[in-house]
C-alpha cells in the first residue's frame, strides 16, 4: 500500500473515530416530504366540503395505509404479494366480529383486529418465507383464496358470503370528516414509521437482500429472518387499515379479501413508485380518483383505467414519485460540484502501530514475518452435485499472518471450496473449523459475523447504491459496538476502508457508475468492513489494469502483516506466487499438490494440470 494512502488512513483513526463517516454522508431530507403530504390532506375537507367526495378521500387514505404495508413487501424487499388485502380483511372482520357479536369496546377490537391480522402475516411469512420470486406469488395468491374460503364457509361466526350490517364506527369520530381525519392521523404514524424504518439496520437489510440474497447472507445479515420480521410488520401496517375500512364500508362481505382486491393494492404502489415515500398515496390517489370521476360508466372507466395504467408502465417506470425523484437526483447530481481527491499528494512515513486495524491483534503473532496460530482448518471437503464430485477429500490448514493460493484449471472447484467455506453452498462432508468453532452446522451469516468474509468471481455489489452506502452496508453489523440503533454509526472503520482502497474520491458515485476495476476494489472494501479475521478472494485481479494491480497487491500484504488470513484464488500466475507464502492446487476437485511456490511451479503435476509449461 502506498505510503500517502497509509497515512491517511493512521490520521482517520487516529484522529476522532466516527467524524469523518458522519461529514460526508449527507443527511435524508425524506422526512420533509411528510409535511406538505399531511398539510395538503389536513386542507382538503375544508376544501371539497361533499360528503361523498370526503368519504372517497376517507377510502384513499385507508388504501394508501395497506399500500405502505405492501410496499414495505414489494419495494423494499422485492417479494409480490396478493395477499395483503385478505390481511386488510383479516383485521376487519376481526373488529366487525368482536363489537357486533360480542360486545367488544370498539377500540380494544381495533387493537385486536391488528393484533390478528399481524399474527396472520406472521403465519403466512412463516410458510413462504424460504421461497422465492413466483413461488413465494403463487404462495401468497392461495392465501388469499384460502382466506376467503375460510370467511365464507364459518358462516356461524362470519355469516358467510352474506356478509355484516351495521359496523360501529369509532366512538368520537362518527362523521364523515372525523373519520377522514382519524384515517390521516394514522396514516401520518405509519409515514413516520416508514421513513424511520428506511433509515434503520431492518431498513438497510431489507435493501441488501433486494438486491442479492447471497450477497446480504456473506455480509452477516440472517436473510430468512429478516424477510419473517419485514412481513410481519408489514402485516401489522395492513392491519391498521383494516378496523378503518370496515368502519368506512359499514358492510363487509368476503369478497374484500379476494384476489382481485390483493392486485388492486399491487397496482397502487406500482403506479405510485414503489420504496418511496409518497408513491403508495400517490398512487391510491390517482387510481381511485380517475375510477371514482368515471363511475358514470363503467366501460370508459375500465377504458381510461387501463391507459393509464399503460402509460404510466411504458414511460415512468419507477412510477411516478419513482421516476420523478429519479430526474430530480440526476438533475442535483449535475448541480453538484465534483468531490476533491483528499488523499494526500506528499510522501509521509507513518508508525505502524497507528495503522493496527481494531479486530486484528498483529502483536499476538510474536514476529509479524512468520505466520502465527493456526486460524482455520479443513478436513476432508467433499462436495457432490448429483453424480458430479465438484471437491473430493480436500484438506487445507490457514494460520494468521499468512496468504494461502488455491489455483488450478477452470472447472477444478475453486470457488465450490470457497462456497463451502463461506457456507454458500451446503450439503458437503467432511469438518472445518474456525478459531476453533465448527464451521459444520453455521449458516452463512454465522460464519460472517465469526469473522469470515469473501468476495465474488463476478461483482455482486449493491449496484443502484453509492460506494459509501456500500461500505456501510456491509460494516454496520459488525461495528465493536451496537448500542447505537442507527444504521449511519460508525468507528471510522469505512473511513479508513476508503482510503486502503483508494476510493475516497469515489465514495460518492453510484457502483454500477464505476469501472469494473473500481467495482472490484468496492467488493474488496464490503469483505473488509465485514471485518473478517480470514478473507476469500476470489480472482480479485482480475480485469484490473495493469497499473491498479500493484495498489492492490500493496494492500493484501498489509493485511497480512496486521494478522489476516487471506485465501486467494487467482490465475495472473506472477501476481500470486509473489503474494502467497504456501498454495494449494486443485484439479477436478481434488488436490493434487501443495507446497510452496517455488515447490508448485516445479512439481510436474501440476505443470501437466495447469501451468502448461515450467515457466508459467
Amino acid at each position: 500500500m502506498s505510503k500517502p494512502v497509509m497515512t491517511r488512513a493512521a490520521a482517520t483513526l487516529s484522529a476522532g473515530l466516527g467524524t469523518g463517516l458522519r461529514s460526508r454522508a449527507p443527511r435524508s431530507r425524506e422526512w420533509l416530504v411528510i409535511v406538505p403530504i399531511v398539510a395538503v390532506c389536513a386542507l382538503l375537507p375544508l376544501i371539497i366540503r361533499g360528503r361523498y367526495e370526503v368519504g372517497v378521500m376517507t377510502l384513499i387514505l385507508i388504501y394508501a395505509i395497506a399500500a405502505y404495508g405492501l410496499d414495505l413487501v414489494l419495494g423494499h424487499l422485492g417479494l409480490v404479494s396478493v395477499a395483503h388485502a385478505a390481511l386488510l380483511t383479516v383485521g376487519a372482520y376481526t373488529l366487525v366480529i368482536l363489537t357486533t357479536k360480542y360486545g367488544v369496546g370498539y377500540w380494544w377490537a381495533a387493537i385486536a383486529g391488528v393484533v390478528v391480522s399481524t399474527l396472520a402475516g406472521l403465519l403466512l411469512a412463516g410458510l413462504t418465507m424460504r421461497s422465492r420470486g413466483h413461488y413465494f406469488s403463487v404462495s401468497s395468491l392461495a392465501f388469499a383464496a384460502v382466506t376467503v374460503v375460510v370467511i365464507t364457509q364459518w358462516t356461524s361466526l362470519t355469516n358467510g358470503a352474506s356478509g355484516i350490517y351495521g359496523i360501529p364506527t369509532p366512538p368520537g369520530f362518527d362523521s364523515t370528516t372525523a373519520l377522514f381525519y382519524l384515517s390521516l392521523i394514522v396514516l401520518t404514524v405509519v409515514l413516520v414509521a416508514m421513513f424511520l424504518l428506511s433509515r434503520s439496520t431492518l431498513g438497510r437489510n431489507l435493501r441488501a437482500i433486494h438486491a442479492d440474497e447471497v450477497l446480504a447472507a456473506s455480509l452477516g445479515i440472517n436473510v430468512v429472518a429478516t424477510k419473517l420480521m419485514a412481513f410481519t410488520v408489514s402485516a401489522a401496517i395492513v392491519g391498521l387499515a383494516g378496523p378503518l375500512f370496515a368502519s368506512w364500508v359499514s358492510y363487509i362481505t368476503p369478497s374484500s379479501a379476494g384476489i382481485m382486491e390483493g392486485f388492486n393494492l399491487l397496482v397502487y404502489v406500482i403506479i405510485g413508485g414503489s420504496a418511496t415515500l409518497a408513491g403508495p398515496l400517490v398512487g391510491v390517489a390517482l387510481v381511485v380518483g380517475v375510477t371514482e370521476a368515471f363511475r358514470f360508466t363503467e366501460l370508459y372507466q375500465t377504458l381510461i383505467f387501463s391507459g393509464i395504467v399503460f402509460l404510466v408502465l411504458l414511460f415512468f417506470r419507477g412510477g411516478v414519485v419513482g421516476s420523478v425523484a429519479r430526474v430530480w437526483s440526476r438533475v442535483t447530481a449535475r448541480r453538484r460540484p465534483p468531490e476533491a481527491d483528499v488523499v494526500p499528494a506528499a510522501e509521509a512515513e507513518t508508525d505502524a502501530a497507528l495503522l493496527a486495524l481494531p479486530h486484528l491483534s498483529p502483536d499476538d503473532r510474536g514476529d509479524p514475518a512468520q505466520p502465527g496460530k493456526v486460524l482455520f482448518e479443513a478436513r476432508a471437503l467433499t462436495k457432490k452435485f448429483g453424480g458430479v464430485t465438484a471437491v473430493s477429500d480436500v484438506s487445507l490448514v490457514a494460520r494468521e499472518g499468512e496468504i494461502i493460493g488455491v489455483i488450478g484449471p477452470n472447472g477444478a472447484g475453486k470457488s465450490t471450496l470457497f462456497g463451502l467455506i463461506s457456507g454458500v453452498v451446503g450439503g458437503w462432508s467432511g469438518t472445518a473449523t474456525f478459531a476453533g468453532q465448527e464451521l459444520n452446522r453455521l449458516a452463512v451469516h454465522e460464519r460472517a459475523r465469526l469473522g469470515i468474509g469473501r468476495t465474488f468471481q463476478t461483482n455482486r455489489l449493491l449496484a443502484d447504491e453509492t460506494v459509501l452506502q456500500n461500505l456501510i452496508t456491509a460494516g454496520y453489523l459488525h461495528r465493536p459496538t451496537r448500542k447505537s440503533r442507527s444504521a449511519d454509526a460508525d468507528d471510522g472503520f469505512v473511513d479508513t476502508i476508503l482510503d486502503l482502497t483508494g476510493l475516497r474520491a469515489k465514495a460518492g458515485e453510484v457502483v454500477s457508475g464505476l469501472s469494473i476495476e473500481e467495482q472490484k476494489l468496492v467488493g474488496v472494501g464490503m469483505a473488509l468492513a465485514v471485518r473478517p479475521r480470514m478473507l476469500l478472494l476470489d480472482e480479485p485481479f482480475a480485469g484490473l489494469r495493469e497499473s491498479e494491480t500493484p495498489r492492490l497487491m500493496r494492500l493484501l500484504e498489509w493485511l497480512r502483516d496486521q494478522g489476516m488470513v487471506i485465501l486467494l484464488v487467482e490465475h495472473k500466475m506472477r501476481v500470486l506466487m509473489s503474494l502467497c507464502s504456501h498454495v494449494y492446487v486443485l484439479d477436478s476437485g481434488q488436490l493434487i499438490a501443495e507446497g510452496s511456490p517455488d515447490q508448485i511451479v516445479n512439481d510436474p503435476r501440476v505443470i501437466s494440470a495447469y501451468l502448461g509449461t515450467k515457466n508459467a
